[in-house]
């Protein structure tokens, strides 16, 4: 089924060849410019509708679908982090823990907590303070109270998402 068209594709192609020359009085001579233009076109015809027909056989007349193409080695971090750019993920590879252990962690991970505004809204909506502000965020943080920005923070936990929060 797949020759047919191949095939009536270069009927086509030869019929326009032998009407791009018009025969000539010199045309009969071997080695006139008509004659060896003609040959040329002819074995060029020739050489595509062989290889069509060759594809068609093997299969190979269309492009790779884009999952058939094997997924890229990676050797380098900054490869590696440009693919993952590329993706969509914009956490640069790291992983962020919103329940740290330690109370220095905690703090740590509050402190940057405060510096994204949906996550401090978020979390001033859990204390009572609809627009809390930056400065009273670390304020609190720095007082030792950081479960309000841990908590708000595990509600927008977003691996793919820069520093790991999500937006509202």
């Amino acid at each position: 089924m797949k020759l047919l068209p191949s095939l009536i594709a270069s009927v086509m192609l030869s019929a326009t060849c032998t009407l791009a020359f018009a025969p000539s009085p010199r045309s009969k001579i071997v080695g006139s410019a008509d004659a060896i233009d003609e040959r040329e076109c002819h074995r060029r015809e020739f050489l595509k509708t062989g290889s069509f027909v060759v594809a068609s056989i093997f299969g190979f007349d269309g492009v790779k679908p884009a999952e058939a193409i094997p997924e890229q080695k990676v050797y380098s971090s900054n490869a590696k982090n440009f693919m993952r750019l590329g993706e969509g993920d914009s956490s640069g590879g790291s992983v962020y823990d919103n329940n740290p252990t330690s109370p220095k962690a905690r703090a740590r991970r509050a402190m940057v907590g405060c510096k994204n505004g949906s996550a401090r809204s978020l979390a001033g909506e859990s204390i009572g303070n609809a627009r809390l502000s930056e400065k009273d965020c670390n304020q609190l943080v720095m007082k030792g109270d950081s479960d309000f920005m841990l908590g708000a923070l595990r509600k927008l936990d977003c691996p793919s998402c820069p520093y790991g929060i999500g937006e509202r």
